[in-house]
């Protein structure tokens, strides 16, 4: 039996939660992949009796389905208002409407079939809604109901009149707060176009395969979106410390010089202080950026910088604070893409550089467990984790498992802690915030191995050839006094058909089914008996465990794929 210790139980907890309800499992089961995927929390009930069991306070908003055996969607939605619940509730089904939903205490009203922007949009929507005054949520509640009644012929509905009642008492709320409505309503249309961009970057991220390819796309992606006119991917590091555009869209010239420019400025301040900069009235000679407020959004993932994405905006524009949030949390996403395109471009290469560390710093919290406990520690897996630095899977021999337990819930650069099996030879789930390890990823290098022994550790990793090692040595210095670099040198990565079968795998996955697969097999899942559980590998990667099985059930298929193409 697995052990768990926690120091944060709340991490992720500000995350809103949505509850789909809905009889038809793969749809429930499918909205629920969608928002996750979009970083939502969710819980899913197959029944109306099943949703009444998992609503609490906690939940902020529910999709339900109307037409369900035993009690209705309708008959669940009048309960939870009568016990008091006052979160907004989409219903989503293949019903057609009618007038009897005039009456009906819901918020917005799908009818499938329904895609992943219609599930998103509305749960986006809903939940901005949210805060708005009672009235004005009255207020749109009475139009998604006229909406959806509007779908259909007026002969055809059952009381024509219920209708044009619902139609004056929409007119007559909308004269009572008309200030209040046209402020939201502007506020739902920026939220719209922000998420466009949001949805745009992430289909090109998912397709790029090359750095150039993302500088490219997620330049053509924001422009493609009003209000945003041109857009510029810029590279500046501290080693350079100067200003160079890598890619352009919309009017500005693709071989524009910005070096001297305002525009650089900006950038090398966003870099620097690794923050969104606004440049209200900037002096840019620049297509598309001489008349509206310009954003700065420094590309940066954990430790690792990659330049800045610059956009300027339409001069009748103004900027909100809800879109300078998304788009630095656009600039992280943008990040870890080329994060990936460069792990993979590293995995694929015929030549890699390797970099050696002895590392006996006892601040790092594997070296600390492997002292205190006497034994010798040796990592088995990594997989990173954007909310808690690195999950890693450790063996540890010679020292107590539970007593390493214990240690790892009391130290500050470990976030959470499970003991997978216990023994002679104990192995550990352990998400540590802050490692030589974390560091050495955070910088772009990939961690091959790490062993301790006798309190002294050794950290191997690999970069790409071209990579800024002296960045990537001193960042691990920097951060713990005891770590010396023992050896540099290139590697010739001499197996072809191994590296054939990575390169055919690598192009079939996608990040999320490798790290699922990844961390799975860390875990010990593909043991028997299992080492841990679907969903004791699931919340490892904070993820629910019917996503992890559609993500290992993908990945596994294309791994036999892989085998297949190469071997037969």
């Amino acid at each position: 039996m697995a052990t768990n210790l926690s120091r944060d139980a709340e991490v992720g907890a500000s995350r809103p939660t949505v509850l789909v309800v809905d009889d038809d499992e793969d749809l429930a089961d499918t909205c629920r992949y969608w928002l996750e995927d979009d970083d939502y929390r969710v819980r899913t009930a197959y029944s109306g009796e099943d949703a009444l069991e998992a609503v609490d306070d906690e939940v902020d908003l529910v999709l339900l389905d109307r037409r369900m055996p035993r009690k209705s969607g309708d008959e669940t939605l009048d309960v939870l208002r009568e016990e008091g619940y006052e979160f907004p509730v989409a219903m989503m089904t293949a019903v057609a409407p009618d007038t009897d939903i005039v009456d009906m205490p819901f918020d917005e009203y799908l009818v499938k079939p329904v895609d992943r922007d219609d599930v998103v949009d509305t749960a986006d929507e809903l939940l901005a809604r949210s805060d708005f005054s009672e009235e004005v949520r009255e207020y749109f509640a009475l139009e998604a109901t006229e909406a959806a009644l509007s779908t259909r012929e007026r002969e055809a509905l059952r009381d024509e009149d219920q209708l044009v009642e619902l139609q004056s008492e929409l007119d007559e709320s909308y004269e009572a707060n008309e200030e209040a409505i046209a402020q939201r309503e502007q506020q739902l249309e920026r939220l719209t176009t922000v998420n466009r961009v949001i949805r745009r970057v992430d289909r090109a991220l998912v397709d790029a395969d090359t750095r150039e390819a993302i500088d490219a796309a997620v330049c053509e992606a924001v422009v493609g979106t009003e209000p945003y006119r041109a857009s510029l991917v810029v590279e500046y590091t501290d080693h350079s410390r100067g200003v160079r555009l890598r890619e352009a869209a919309g009017p500005v010239a693709g071989d524009a010089d910005i070096a001297g420019d305002e525009l650089a400025g900006g950038v090398e301040s966003a870099v620097d202080d690794g923050e969104l900069k606004l440049l209200p009235d900037p002096d840019v000679a620049l297509d598309g950026f001489e008349d509206g407020v310009v954003l700065v959004t420094p590309l940066s993932y954990r430790e690792k910088s990659y330049g800045a994405l610059v956009v300027g905006t339409a001069s009748d524009h103004t900027i909100s604070d809800h879109e300078t949030d998304v788009f630095a949390q656009l600039g992280a996403r943008i990040a870890n893409g080329i994060t990936a395109v460069e792990q993979r471009r590293l995995l694929l290469a015929d030549t890699v550089a390797e970099l050696e560390f002895r590392h006996g710093d006892r601040s790092d919290p594997l070296v600390r467990i492997a002292t205190e406990t006497g034994g010798e520690l040796s990592l088995r897996g990594i997989a990173s984790n954007d909310e808690s630095g690195l999950t890693c899977f450790v063996d540890l021999v010679g020292g107590d498992g539970e007593e390493a337990l214990a240690l790892a819930a009391e130290l500050d650069a470990i976030a959470n802690a499970r003991l997978v099996a216990g023994g002679d030879e104990s192995l550990l789930e352990l998400s540590v915030t802050e490692a030589a390890i974390e560091t050495l990823s955070a910088v772009g290098a990939t961690v091959r191995s790490f062993d301790v022994q006798d309190g002294d550790g050794t950290v191997v990793v690999e970069a790409a050839p071209d990579a800024d090692l002296k960045a990537i040595a001193g960042a691990v210095q920097s951060a713990y006094d005891d770590t010396d670099l023992v050896s540099k040198r290139e590697v010739e990565r001499s197996v072809q058909s191994t590296e054939s079968f990575r390169q055919g795998l690598s192009d079939r996955l996608t990040d999320r089914q490798q790290a699922a697969l990844e961390t799975a097999y860390s875990a010990g899942y593909y043991e028997w008996p299992r080492d841990s559980t679907a969903e004791e590998v699931a919340e490892a990667m904070d993820i629910a465990a019917p996503t992890l099985h559609e993500h290992l059930r993908a990945a596994e298929r294309k791994l036999l794929e892989s085998f297949v193409d190469e071997t037969v």
